[in-house]
C-alpha cells in the first residue's frame, strides 16, 4: 500500500517505510523507545521551516517525521493536513498525549492494522525498511532553506582529528603535492567511527582499515552487508549506463528499470528526490559518462550518488572518469584537510589552486567545518562534481602506485568484500572520505 503526501505533489511512500520510520523515530528521538508499537507521537502540526522545528526541539513529532519522508523541496512546508490524515487513516489513529508541561496535545498512534502489516513482513524485509528509515536521518538533510538542519549528532570530536600532517608541501608546490600530502595524512591519522555520539568499534588507521570500518546507515550494516544491498542496483545502473555509452537506447522495459533503479538508489542513500523522470535519469547518466562540467542535468547529494554508481564500470579505462559521490561528507574531508595543508604552508588565497573544487553544505557529526580559505560552493554544480572526480582519480593513482624509498608499496591495496584485495577505485576512495568527513 502506498501513502500519498498531498502537500508534496502527491509523493508516494510505501506503508512499510512509514511504519519503519515510526519505529526509528521512537528509537532515536522518543523518551521511551521500546513502546513504539502502542506509544503515542505528538502531531506537531506547523508551518515553520524544518530547520526551525528541529532547532526548537520538535524532532519527535509526526510533522517532522513526515517531512523527512518527502523530497527536500517540500520539507519547509507543513505536511499534516486533512488530506494526509485521510491517506494515513489505515496506519494511524488520533489520540492525545501530555507534553512535558502536563498539557494535553494532539497525537497519533499506530493502528492494529499497521502493526499486523508490519508483523507480516519477513525479518529481512523489516530490516531493509528500517535501514531506509535510518538513512533519512544520517544523510545530508536538504531543504529549500539555507539554514543548517541537524537531526543527527553535531560537534562530535573524532579521535585523531587534530593530528598534525606528516607532510606539509612548500607554498609554491603544485596541487598534486598537496593531494599527495592529504593522502598521507589520512593514512597516518587515527580514525574513530562514530554513531549516536558513541564510538562504533575500535579506532583504526590507514586507508585499508578505514574502508573496512565503513558502515551505512548504522554500524550493524558494515561493508559486506552494504555491498550486498547495493549490488543489484549497482549492476542495473551500470548496465543502463553501458547501453547509453555504446550509443544504444533503452526499450520500454529498460526505461521503467532506469526510473525504478534511480528511485531505489535514492532510498538507500536516504535522499528521496522529486522529478525522478526518465528524462532526468538519462540526462544525469549521460552527463556522468561524459564527465561534462557544463551539464544541465540534475545534481545534488542524491543525484551525485546515481552518477557515482552508474559510472563504476569506467574504473581502469584510460581517459574515462568514474564519478565520486561528492556530498557534504566527502567535501568536508577533502576541503578541511586541503585547507589546513595550504594554510600551514603559508598560502593565504586560493587563487587558481584546485579550480572548481567546491564545498557541499551539510550539518551533523563534525560538519560544517571551519575553513581559512575561501572555497567556492559546489552545491548542484556539475563543474565541481567533475573536478572532485578527477581529484579522486588522482588519489587512486597515489594509493596504487606510490612507493617508499626501498621500493615497497607505501599503501595497502583496497580490501574487497569477498576478502581479497585489489587496486583502489574511486568508489573505494569515496567510502573512506565519507567516513573521514563525518
Amino acid at each position: 500500500m502506498l501513502t500519498s503526501f498531498p502537500n508534496a505533489d502527491n509523493f508516494k511512500v510505501a506503508s512499510e517505510l512509514f511504519i519503519a520510520t515510526w519505529k526509528v523515530w521512537f528509537k532515536r528521538f522518543g523518551r521511551e523507545p521500546d513502546i513504539w508499537r502502542h506509544g503515542k507521537m505528538p502531531l506537531g502540526e506547523s508551518q515553520q521551516t524544518l530547520a526551525r522545528l528541529v532547532a526548537d526541539g520538535d524532532r519527535f513529532s509526526l510533522e517532522v517525521m513526515s517531512r523527512m519522508l518527502v523530497p527536500w523541496a517540500y520539507r519547509d512546508q507543513g505536511q499534516l493536513d486533512e488530506g494526509l490524515h485521510e491517506q494515513l487513516r489505515a496506519l494511524i489513529s488520533h489520540t492525545h498525549i501530555d507534553d512535558e508541561d502536563g498539557q494535553s496535545v494532539a497525537a497519533a498512534a499506530l493502528t492494529e492494522e499497521a502493526l499486523d502489516e508490519w508483523d507480516a513482513l519477513t525479518f529481512v524485509t523489516q530490516d531493509q525498511y528500517l535501514s531506509y528509515a535510518e538513512a533519512r536521518i544520517q544523510a545530508d538533510i536538504e531543504s529549500p532553506s539555507d539554514e543548517d538542519c541537524i537531526l543527527d549528532d553535531r560537534g562530535v570530536v573524532l579521535i585523531g582529528e587534530d593530528t598534525y600532517p606528516p607532510i606539509v608541501p612548500a607554498p609554491d608546490a603544485p596541487d598534486a603535492e598537496f593531494v599527495r600530502a592529504l593522502v598521507r595524512w589520512i593514512d597516518d591519522a587515527p580514525y574513530q567511527p562514530m554513531y549516536c555520539r558513541e564510538a562504533a568499534g575500535e579506532a583504526v588507521a590507514g586507508w585499508h582499515d578505514r574502508m573496512l570500518a565503513f558502515f551505512w546507515p548504522k554500524p550493524r550494516i558494515g561493508l559486506p552487508l552494504y555491498h550486498a544491498s547495493l549490488d543489484p542496483l549497482l549492476y542495473r545502473a551500470n548496465e543502463l549506463a553501458r547501453t547509453l555509452d555504446a550509443g544504444g537506447s533503452w526499450d520500454s522495459q529498460w526505461r521503467d528499470m532506469a526510473v525504478k533503479t534511480a528511485q531505489e538508489i535514492f532510498q538507500v542513500a536516504g535522499l528521496p528526490q522529486r522529478q525522478v523522470t526518465l528524462d532526468n535519469v538519462e540526462a544525469v547518466m549521460r552527463a556522468a559518462l561524459t564527465a561534462d562540467p557544463d551539464a544541465r542535468a540534475k545534481m545534488n547529494s542524491g543525484w551525485t550518488y546515481l552518477a557515482s554508481l552508474c559510472t563504476a564500470h569506467l574504473e581502469g579505462q584510460p581517459g574515462r572518469v568514474p564519478m565520486i559521490s561528492w556530498n557534504s561528507r566527502s567535501s568536508a574531508s577533502v576541503l578541511s584537510r586541503l585547507d589546513f595543508l595550504l594554510t600551514e604552508a603559508g598560502v593565504t588565497e586560493l587563487g587558481d589552486r584546485f579550480p572548481d573544487l567546491g564545498s557541499i553544505p551539510g550539518a551533523g557529526g563534525t560538519r560544517p567545518r571551519e575553513f581559512s580559505l575561501d572555497w567556492p560552493t559546489g552545491y548542484r554544480s556539475w563543474r565541481s562534481q567533475v573536478a572532485a572526480s578527477h581529484l579522486a582519480l588522482a588519489i587512486c593513482d597515489i594509493l596504487n602506485n606510490e612507493r617508499k624509498p626501498n621500493g615497497e608499496r607505501r599503501y595497502r591495496s583496497m580490501p574487497m568484500v569477498q576478502g581479497s584485495k585489489g587496486p583502489w577505485t574511486v568508489r573505494g576512495v569515496q567510502l573512506v572520505l565519507f567516513g573521514d568527513g563525518y
